[in-house]
């Protein structure tokens, strides 16, 4: 069957002129914009290597290495290169409070380090760089979510073959297993360690009190994203035959959220002169296995890691222990095949680009950090880095609503669900914010903990306080979310809350201009959030108007009274258009050489505009990318996006690479927030470059009547086809097989 296709509309507003003009002069400017994304794009891609498959990221060297993480939405674990450094861990919604301090993501102890002592050093003292550390190889599996690695380790005493292969539980989402297998080429007396211990407290910045901080040197990672504290509060453990057992109970710094934590240690049964010594500190446990190995055979030590958070003490102790003693009885290899087999059931849904490896490769990246990142259930956001480091605190922005939402609505809605879900759990914290700030209805704070409270730092306030097209666009994926599932219940039981809300915010926070007869909003911080400040922020007003018309469309559907008003300010809001130029501008009043607003009307908002129009936008963003470069990936992933909206193949083909390969980060397609810097795993970037493919290749939008087809697919040069696969149309799955000439639509 094929998509029926809708037919744009001239948009109108009060007081201006239909959205239609002449283009304007862009052939410098194109050419100069595609010369400095393909030369970006050029630099990056020598780093590659060539791989395998879509799913495999293997690398042989150190250096250059960015961590990666494996996660299941719940609990992750950053990579390491060896795979037995102790790495930052963290958990859903665990977060602290440090006197002074802003609510950040607290790193869980440590957990899933392994060391071993070849009679003269430990393995873990010896720097990547070292010649003794040889034939190196690490592999990511992304189909199966695990992480191997190997190497030799050669010193004076013995040379020892070093595997480690790691995993955290998609099918038990509190369970991780670690496994080293060692094999000396010498005989001789070795160490292995099995640590369970809190890290050190941090270097405590003021954040909730300074109005200005160092943030870091330029390109570096920020000083002030360090990670939340947990607080050992207490440990044990017991030896029994060829097994330890490990626990930890921490609490977080101010917060006093509580998670135990509990290892089952194995080692062979055989081992020859067998010593087993213990350590007990305020910190936490260890435990060190001492032995007398043979030249030539394999010793394997497993690691299985149970974590259990929330209230009561004794209890969630007592259950980390029971899941973690469980988990060695049932076996590595049971463990590892039901993992793998989730993971295997979650890329049923998936995104095929035919005749193009190497975008093949990204989306199969950008869709596994996210899936590593949120969980069915967890009620929570997604924040810019994901589970993967501390970044931008941890906190939620609109990030998680606007950029990573959109591309898991349709393959995963069942997951999407508990990012729509924070937003209503959260929403009496938004109703307090507004208060606060002296507004009606709910405010949702510029960056949000998991209780839902602003937790901006002091130094950025003027974004907590006027950066509010975030409201509009918690709403916004609220009604896409109906959209999607047609789910009237959720609506009425949830959804239409948020959509009221973040409406009446809106009636509080315009301004009537008598003498225009018009609704301005005044004094915002742009999405650019170098522009503070200024008059009626064209994506702020239009975000705030799409709200309004949305909560009316809301209420039309679950049968309910729209307040009037509404409507009457949504007809009289002004969304900012210059006839001279006969542009969007990005605020009313501003040259064009700060860019367009206009893209962001069509997509995400919606908004019918001229393709006349639609041109001049684009190509005011084009020359301003051209002269400054680059900034956040989010913004430039949706330019082909537009490309693809006006039909423009060479212009999309242009800009696609630009968009991604800037910012891929090796071995394992990590992403950095800009390409000249290094906070990495971005997820923000990956839900727009995501966006691209689904949004903008295809020429499918969410609309009312379903997924369709809103304009001819464009397809990137060398993809002969797109294919959407399992995707989530109400409450059906489709197999949706794109190409340039054809959309069909396969029911599963």
């Amino acid at each position: 069957m094929f998509a029926e296709e809708e037919s744009p509309t001239t948009l109108r507003w009060q007081g201006h002129a239909p959205l239609h003009a002449a283009s304007l002069e862009n052939a410098m400017t194109r050419s100069a914009a595609v010369c400095l994304l393909s030369f970006l794009a050029f630099l990056l891609s020598q780093t590659g290597s060539a791989q395998d498959t879509t799913f495999l990221f293997t690398t042989k060297v150190f250096q250059p290495y960015f961590s990666s993480f494996l996660g299941n939405g719940y609990l992750s674990i950053a990579t390491s290169p060896t795979g037995t450094h102790g790495e930052q861990s963290y958990l859903a919604g665990v977060y602290d409070e440090g006197k002074g301090d802003i609510p950040r993501i607290a790193c869980l102890p440590d957990w899933n380090e392994m060391d071993v002592f070849d009679g003269s050093r430990w393995l873990n003292a010896i720097p990547h760089d070292s010649l003794s550390l040889r034939n190196f190889s690490q592999t990511l599996d992304m189909y199966d979510a695990t992480l191997s690695s190997a190497f030799r380790w050669v010193s004076e005493k013995n040379t020892i073959h070093v595997g480690v292969q790691e995993f955290v539980s998609y099918n038990e989402r509190d369970c991780a297993v670690v496994r080293l297998t060692i094999r000396p080429e010498s005989a001789g007396r070795l160490s292995v360690s099995f640590p369970l211990e809190a890290w050190p407290p941090p270097v405590r910045m003021k954040l909730a009190e300074l109005d200005s901080v160092y943030y870091g040197p330029p390109g570096g990672w920020p000083v002030v994203w360090y990670p939340g504290h947990m607080t050992s509060t207490s440990c044990g453990l017991g030896i029994d035959g060829s097994s330890a057992l490990l626990w930890l109970v921490s609490e977080s710094d101010g917060r006093k959220t509580r998670v135990a934590q509990a290892i089952s240690a194995t080692w062979p049964t055989n081992l020859h002169r067998l010593s087993v010594d213990t350590t007990h500190s305020e910190t936490g446990v260890k435990v060190v296995v001492t032995f007398d190995a043979s030249a030539g055979k394999s010793y394997t030590f497993t690691k299985y890691i149970a974590v259990s958070s929330g209230p009561g003490g004794e209890a969630l102790r007592e259950e980390a222990i029971r899941r973690s003693s469980d988990a060695p009885r049932r076996g590595f290899d049971v463990l590892l095949r039901e993992h793998t087999s989730a993971w295997h059931h979650l890329w049923e849904t998936d995104i095929r680009i035919v005749g193009r490896p190497d975008l093949q490769r990204v989306v199969h990246s950008m869709i596994f950090y996210l899936l590593c990142s949120v969980r069915e259930g967890t009620d929570l956001g997604i924040p810019p880095m994901g589970l993967s480091t501390a970044g931008y605190y941890g906190h939620i922005f609109w990030d998680s609503d606007t950029w990573m939402f959109p591309p898991l609505l349709l393959m995963h809605p069942e997951i999407a669900r508990s990012i729509v879900m924070f937003r209503g759990r959260t929403l009496e914290a938004a109703r307090r914010n507004a208060t606060r700030n002296g507004y009606r209805g709910a405010m949702y704070p510029w960056e949000a903990d998991e209780l839902g409270n602003e937790t901006t730092p002091k130094f950025a306030h003027q974004n907590a306080s006027f950066e509010n097209h975030i409201v509009g666009d918690v709403a916004l994926a609220q009604w896409q979310y109906f959209l999607a599932t047609r789910d009237t219940n959720w609506l009425g039981q949830f959804g239409f809350s948020v959509l009221k809300e973040t409406a009446d915010f809106w009636l509080s926070r315009v301004t009537y201009d008598t003498l225009r007869d018009q609704y301005d909003i005044r004094n915002a911080v742009s999405v650019n959030e170098g522009l503070i400040g200024i008059p009626n922020d064209t994506y702020t007003n239009g975000t705030a108007l799409r709200n309004l018309q949305l909560a009316v469309r809301a209420s039309e559907v679950l049968n309910r009274p729209p307040d009037p008003r509404w409507r009457i300010i949504a007809s009289k809001l002004v969304i900012p258009y210059d006839s001279l130029y006969q542009f969007h501008p990005v605020y009313e009043g501003a040259s064009p050489s700060l860019g367009s607003a206009g893209s962001s009307l069509s997509y995400p908002l919606g908004f019918p505009i001229d393709d006349r129009v639609k041109q001049n936008d684009l190509d005011c963003d084009l020359r301003l990318l051209a002269r400054e470069g680059p900034g956040a990936m989010m913004g430039v992933t949706l330019l082909p996006l537009a490309a693809a909206e006006l039909g423009d193949q060479g212009l999309l083909d242009s800009l696609v690479a630009g968009s991604y390969l800037p910012f891929l980060r090796p071995p394992f397609n990590v992403l950095s927030e800009t390409p000249r810097n290094v906070s990495v795993n971005f997820l923000t970037g990956a839900g727009g470059f995501l966006q691209q493919v689904i949004f903008g290749y295809t020429g499918l939008r969410l609309t009312e009547r379903g997924f369709v087809r809103v304009f001819k697919p464009v397809l990137p040069r060398g993809a002969s086809r797109v294919l959407l696969q399992k995707f989530s149309i109400k409450g059906k799955k489709y197999d949706i097989d794109v190409t340039p000439d054809t959309t069909i639509f396969r029911p599963r």
